[in-house]
């Protein structure tokens, strides 16, 4: 029986006997077909689907898409994102570039209305929560878009029904790794405990799959009010929230857990105070917590590791900065991003200047260098989202999640 992959071969192979017919010249080596193909740029790929349908089928078959992806996860980059009025635009650059000056490639763009937040993103797609008076109503309410700059491509989610339209909406972007799972996980106020601390009380999960999308409600038994800080890791998204319960722990701060695949809650009880100023992490595949702002008072950096989750046993790490530091950054106001593979801090500014500059702190040599980033000086004084880990996704979305895309 054929392999997919040599399935993939044998259309390439037959392309290539096209091109040959009638002419005297060497056979291109099946293999040497898919590695070229591997190593094309997105925006080539994209072309290559528009020559013809043999070659739009070899390009979109699963087997080419899963190497592409997986080819393209050792190569991460760096992603940004601008609101120039009634759209959002979405750059990328080299994230492990030893280079002091890179060009960003732009991808695309989608109208939006008033962006509220722009999730990290997570295996090529990025989820954005956008807020937007819909046709026949009078106040706005909250839509997410889900969108892969790769190729371009974006789609609006159907609108999440809540018992009332005013209420806050918090929402999260999670995958599963193992079922290979989108999630969109969001929560709206429909109570107020003591002290006025809003509570979410009404739970909802999107999955991003074939056929037609809703929202499902779902239980959680840990009653908090969320942050504003979030990551992914393996499956699991974390969350800054106070606690809710009625008990004397009331308003404390813990970390929410929560499975993207069994969509169960959990939560993690933080005694230290450091969880409200500080960014949480993937470090070395484990959650942790970064003290971010002592960048900016140039002042020793603290990194709390959870190395047993069962146990909530934490290490402290504490780093220094270069002797260097003032040199390098100079008086910019910057933000931790997140941190590479490479246990590289990400610092960048909120808005864009010209010239613009990511900074990279590395945690193991306690050194800082600079990165200036051009071929987004249009946007000069927009405020730039800047992430980290982004990956190039060649899927089409269309087919996959069963959707009509822009």
């Amino acid at each position: 029986m054929r392999t997919r992959r040599q399935k993939i071969l044998e259309d390439s192979q037959a392309v290539v006997g096209r091109l040959n017919a009638g002419e005297t010249s060497l056979q291109i080596p099946v293999d040497l077909i898919f590695e070229i193909l591997l190593r094309l740029p997105v925006k080539c790929i994209a072309r290559g689907r528009c020559l013809s349908k043999l070659w739009a089928s070899i390009l979109d078959r699963q087997e080419f898409t899963d190497h592409y992806l997986k080819r393209s996860s050792a190569r991460p980059q760096l992603l940004f994102a601008f609101q120039d009025r009634c759209k959002v635009f979405f750059f990328s650059a080299p994230q492990d570039d030893n280079s002091s000056l890179i060009t960003a490639s732009y991808h695309m763009s989608f109208p939006v209305n008033r962006v509220k937040e722009i999730y990290s993103p997570i295996s090529g797609l990025v989820c954005v929560k956008d807020e937007r008076i819909l046709k026949g109503m009078k106040t706005p309410v909250t839509v997410w878009v889900i969108c892969n700059p790769s190729p371009g491509q974006y789609f609006t989610l159907p609108r999440m029904k809540t018992r009332n339209n005013k209420c806050d909406v918090r929402s999260f972007f999670g995958y599963d790794p193992v079922e290979k799972q989108f999630k969109v996980l969001s929560m709206t106020t429909l109570a107020h405990g003591k002290r006025d601390l809003a509570i979410y009380k009404e739970h909802q999960v999107l999955t991003l799959q074939t056929g037609k999308l809703s929202w499902r409600m779902i239980e959680c038994d840990v009653p908090h009010h969320h942050g504003i800080n979030s990551i992914c890791i393996n499956g699991v998204l974390y969350y800054k929230a106070k606690n809710g319960a009625d008990s004397s722990t009331y308003g404390k701060d813990i970390i929410v857990t929560f499975d993207v695949r069994s969509e169960k809650f959990g939560f993690i009880e933080v005694d230290k105070p450091f969880i409200p100023v500080h960014t949480l992490i993937n470090f070395n595949g484990k959650l942790a917590s970064l003290e971010s702002y002592s960048f900016n008072r140039r002042s020793p950096i603290h990194l709390w590791v959870l190395d047993d989750i069962e146990k909530n046993e934490w290490s402290k790490h504490v780093y220094k900065l270069p002797a260097s530091w003032e040199d390098v950054v100079g008086d910019a106001d910057l933000y931790c991003v997140k941190v590479t593979a490479s246990n590289e801090v990400v610092l960048s500014g909120y808005y864009q200047r010209s010239p613009f500059y990511v900074f990279y702190y590395s945690l193991e040599k306690e050194t800082v260098r600079r990165v200036e980033i051009q071929g987004m000086e249009a946007f000069k004084r927009f405020q730039v989202y800047t992430f980290v880990d982004h990956v190039e996704d060649v899927k089409r979305m269309k087919g996959v999640l069963g959707l009509a895309l822009k």
